[in-house]
């Protein structure tokens, strides 16, 4: 399990730098991309695919189920390493971390749901500038994309304790105009 989700990430990033003028113009946002439906409107197939894809660069950026974003030439992952929730920002082209940010997301996963892990489940949003970002355990943030400061955070966990979900939170957030949406 753990394997497949750094394969995703390492053929993510593979797709991406094989093909970077293609998606430079096609920013994906947020979950299922910019109009959350799964579609990508301006994207063109190739013609003509290589017979074997050739590997750029790669990253470990740790594990969890959230999808990565594209936006410009930045890709925004959210992922778990240890007791730490860490959100990050690659550059396209090279894979280099151009910020790192981590904090403290202690979680208990259900004895049921233990095969899962520990998350994050819920694919971050871009919005204006910023990234939102909701953990496992319903740590809501927003994150300024350019320098990875944290500009404000939301402890759902620890305020509704007794409405908390059993299976930690696996919902994306949602950004219409100066809103942020997420269920916990």
């Amino acid at each position: 399990m753990l394997r497949l989700r750094y394969l995703s990430l390492t053929a993510l990033s593979l797709l991406f730098s094989l093909f970077p003028l293609v998606l430079q113009a096609q920013d994906s946002p947020q979950w299922r991309g910019p109009n959350r439906d799964g579609v990508i409107p301006s994207y063109t197939e190739p013609r003509t695919w290589p017979e074997q894809l050739k590997q750029k660069w790669q990253v470990n950026v740790g594990m969890g189920y959230s999808s990565p974003l594209l936006v410009g030439k930045d890709i925004f992952t959210f992922t778990r390493q240890g007791e730490q929730e860490l959100v990050s920002c690659l550059d396209l082209d090279t894979g280099r971390v151009l910020w790192r940010n981590a904090y403290d997301a202690p979680y208990t996963v259900n004895p049921v749901a233990r095969a899962h892990g520990k998350g994050p489940k819920s694919t971050p949003a871009f919005s204006l500038g910023r990234l939102f970002t909701l953990g496992i355990g319903g740590i809501l943030s927003s994150w300024d994309a350019k320098s990875g400061k944290l500009l404000w955070r939301r402890e759902f966990s620890s305020e509704f304790k007794a409405t908390s979900p059993d299976f930690g939170t696996a919902t994306s957030p949602i950004v219409d105009g100066k809103l942020v949406s997420c269920h916990d």
